[in-house]
């Protein structure tokens, strides 16, 4: 009777643990958007972005063409909604990686800081915000860039990708939107009702040059 009694102990304990672990973990994520603003050129519109799980979506509005890329279980897709087009990129195209898209944190910012080494060096007013100022070398375009950092949320305000003269121009994002565990609905991430799906050709992803500012969709 008491070893009975004890391993039923043990199973109650294991089953109360379990718990927690039996329930669906909700996938992680964020939804940021910000402005572009080209020195050479001026405003270059806005970005959004939606990132749960494995999931993206991200839509880039300018004054000549809204596009939307999408990345889910089948693949990564850009998005023609002006020729109801849907254009899948080959397998291992890294266009599904939103570092590619927008060079800036993606997640909590604290670990962006770290994993590119960031340096602080001040403070700065930026939109009645207080900001902590860093410094670092971007891994994916390779550009000397700055971040600013709202001191009392820690969430990003703008960045400053530096440009060479004559050869890559110099861009400033502010953020007008930076939310980590944000809604998400699955619909965001589902492709569009009666589009076409063509796959894009390798020639495209090969030609496509690793300057993800100068190439963002739209």
């Amino acid at each position: 009777m008491k070893t009975r009694a004890a391993l039923l102990f043990v199973c109650g304990i294991a089953a109360v643990g379990a718990g927690p672990a039996l329930s669906a973990a909700q996938p992680a994520t964020v939804h940021y958007e910000l402005t572009l603003k080209s020195l050479a050129f001026g405003n270059m519109g806005v970005r959004k972005m939606w990132i749960k799980g494995n999931n993206m979506r991200f839509e880039s509005k300018s004054a000549r063409l809204p596009l939307v890329l999408i990345r889910n279980d089948e693949g990564v897709f850009l998005v023609h909604p002006w020729a109801k087009i849907v254009a899948k990129y080959p397998a291992g195209s890294d266009r599904g990686n939103p570092k590619t898209l927008f060079p800036g944190p993606s997640g909590p910012v604290g670990i962006f800081l770290k994993a590119v080494k960031a340096k602080k060096h001040g403070t700065e007013t930026v939109s009645k915000q207080r900001c902590d100022v860093y410094d670092y070398a971007d891994p994916v375009t390779r550009r000397q860039s700055s971040i600013w950092v709202n001191a009392r949320t820690g969430k990003p305000v703008k960045i400053l990708l530096k440009g060479v003269k004559g050869k890559v121009d110099t861009i400033t994002a502010t953020y007008t939107q930076y939310e980590l565990g944000a809604k998400a609905p699955d619909a965001l991430f589902q492709l569009p009702n009666g589009y076409k799906v063509r796959r894009m050709p390798e020639s495209r992803l090969a030609s496509k040059a690793r300057k993800p500012i100068a190439k963002l969709p739209g």
